[in-house]
């Protein structure tokens, strides 16, 4: 009220001066505070109005606002008509102010500012701290619209371009606000927001139909296209609570990314927890830490492997794979993801894995992948590795081992070791993709059993054999120049009836099974390669001794073999599937 009654004196003023009062008098009136008693930190200090040739302006040692405060005791409409009382309630004059405080509902800005009314408007610029900052405010059907610019700062820490906002509020309806900025480096893309906020009695809070969204989100070499963050609910208007983020896709480096979801649960504005739901049951979990960077902290979480791969195929080519079962464990830290010089680790672990890829099929498969980020340079951890049980392509493969490197932006495979057919075998160190082209190492194969699995009657033989097949992997396996060689052995073929039979009226093939009931051979030497549909040719030669007219010869045996080996491949699976399933058959199982 004093404040109007000053107001009044000195605006009538320049009518008194035409009649009364002297050429060049100039009047000065003066307030030692004004406050807003609902809101005790909303004030004004040392008020000073000056009237000099016929014009008023005023000037301010101090005046504060609290946009936090709810002026009716967040009743609603009733008492907040005067929501922003002190301001409203200044004379219509421009003012200086030497200290102008804004209270935030999380902190505090201040600075000196020049408060001027245009046309009904009231207009602050004001020299903040945090940087300039520009506010137009009209007032309306007991509200305002207010629009400006601001310091990206002022509402989070980590904006540093400018702030494009723009707003409305009437008393005991919500404050609509619209915000458009440029994200902080090193993000590029436009964050736009449409949010309300509602009155209630915990103070100001975000609507849940606000959305703050980008329309296409750049770091790196990753895009993500038209993300929008919501409340999960109704929010506090710092912001601490449960927010949902989703994109439609985007790309890493040149590949497709699906679309996903996030939750942020906010436990302050610099500690959280981000869960990612890539899929309605494969969620994968993460704290998150801001502080001069954004540090990630992954606990040790299961996800389900057929459910991993399944989302990885919607988005990464990778090898036609039938996951039967196997469980991931997932844990990791990164001290700040947003800087690539900055350490990094992930651990993806698999356990108790069943995979099947065409003619191959894997069980008891274990492995630990470590991936390592430091000083810009990715590598994977002394521990990273693969062990399978057993690898069964119709000749069953056991105690696979293997350790996994990172070498020329890819990675390896290196160290592999297996058991076969009482023998041993080995992988040269090969770079993993979708098409794998390595060399496999025998040793010690049991000729034995390698004859065994032939399926052909009367031929045996004993001896260990060794060999090098360099091989290619695309959709399938082919061999070219494979080698097989081995020394100090036997071989027997005990020919049939009919063949017997044959052999009596022809001398050379007598001959040839004579020699062929028991060779010795000194040297076994084999030339090998096979297509991709499985057509193997095979050229043996043995040197050796064998019996001739009773006693041993010295004989060069040259043989030429030509099979399909993935049918007889498969023919050997189908042969163990129902040796599995017949005796269960015969005993009333229903397998």
């Amino acid at each position: 009220m004093m404040m109007r009654v000053l107001l009044g004196l000195l605006l009538c003023l320049p009518g008194v001066v035409a009649a009364a009062l002297p050429a060049g008098l100039e009047l000065t009136a003066q307030m030692e505070r004004a406050s807003v008693p609902a809101c005790p930190r909303e004030q004004a200090r040392q008020l000073e109005l000056h009237w000099r040739n016929g014009e008023v302006s005023g000037s301010l040692d101090y005046l504060g606002l609290d946009l936090a405060c709810s002026r009716s005791g967040n009743q609603g409409a009733q008492g907040e008509s005067d929501a922003l009382s002190l301001l409203l309630t200044l004379p219509p004059v421009d003012f200086s102010i030497e200290h102008f405080m804004l209270h935030l509902p999380d902190r505090e800005l201040s600075g000196p500012a020049r408060l001027r009314h245009r046309d009904g408007d009231i207009i602050v610029h004001w020299q903040a701290e945090n940087g300039p900052l520009s506010i137009t405010l009209t007032p309306e059907q007991g509200g305002w619209r207010w629009r400006g610019e601001l310091p990206g700062n002022v509402l989070l820490p980590s904006l540093s371009k400018p702030v494009s906002m723009q707003g409305y509020w009437q008393p005991g309806q919500g404050l609509q606000v619209a915000v458009d900025t440029a994200l902080p480096e090193p993000l590029t893309g436009r964050l736009s927001l449409d949010g309300q906020l509602n009155i209630t009695a915990d103070g100001w809070q975000w609507d849940p139909a606000s959305r703050l969204t980008i329309d296409r989100l750049s770091w790196r070499q990753l895009r993500l296209n038209e993300l929008v963050l919501q409340p999960a609910g109704a929010l506090p208007l710092t912001g601490i609570g449960h927010w949902i983020l989703r994109w439609q896709g985007g790309h890493w480096q040149q590949q497709h990314l699906p679309g996903a979801q996030l939750t942020l649960a906010l436990d302050d504005h610099r500690h959280g927890t981000i869960t990612l739901e890539l899929d309605p049951k494969l969620k994968v979990r993460t704290d998150w830490r801001w502080q001069e960077g954004l540090a990630l902290t992954l606990p040790q979480q299961s996800l389900s492997l057929a459910k991993m791969a399944a989302w990885l195929n919607r988005w990464i080519t990778l090898p036609e794979l039938d996951v039967e079962q196997g469980e991931l464990a997932l844990s990791g830290r990164a001290e700040n993801v947003l800087d690539g010089e900055q350490p990094l680790t992930l651990t993806l672990a698999l356990k108790d894995g069943r995979l099947r890829r065409g003619e191959l099929y894997a069980q008891g498969v274990k492995g630990q992948v470590e991936v390592v980020r430091h000083n810009g340079q990715l590598s994977l951890g002394r521990h990273s590795g693969l062990t399978i049980a057993e690898l069964n392509t119709g000749v069953p493969v056991t105690n696979i081992h293997g350790s996994l490197s990172w070498r020329d932006n890819s990675p390896w495979l290196s160290g592999l070791t297996a058991n076969v057919l009482d023998g041993r075998l080995a992988l040269s160190p090969m770079k993993l993709s979708t098409h794998l082209r390595g060399e496999l190492h025998l040793q010690d194969i049991s000729l034995a059993r390698l004859l065994n699995l032939s399926a052909v009657p009367g031929l045996t033989g004993d001896g260990s054999l060794h060999g090098r097949l360099p091989f290619v992997l695309n959709d399938r396996i082919s061999v070219q120049n494979g080698r097989l060689w081995g020394y100090d052995g036997w071989v027997s073929y005990q020919a049939g009836e009919s063949l017997t039979e044959t052999a009596a009226d022809n001398l050379s093939l007598g001959l040839t099974l004579g020699m062929l009931k028991d060779l010795r051979y000194d040297r076994l030497n084999a030339d090998m390669s096979m297509s991709e549909d499985g057509e193997a040719i095979i050229m043996t030669r043995l040197q050796g001794r064998a019996p001739v007219g009773g006693q041993l010869h010295p004989v060069n045996f040259n043989y030429r073999h030509q099979e399909n080996l993935l049918q007889l491949l498969a023919s050997l699976r189908f042969a163990e599937q129902l040796s599995e399933r017949l005796p269960a058959r015969l005993q009333g199982g229903t397998e």
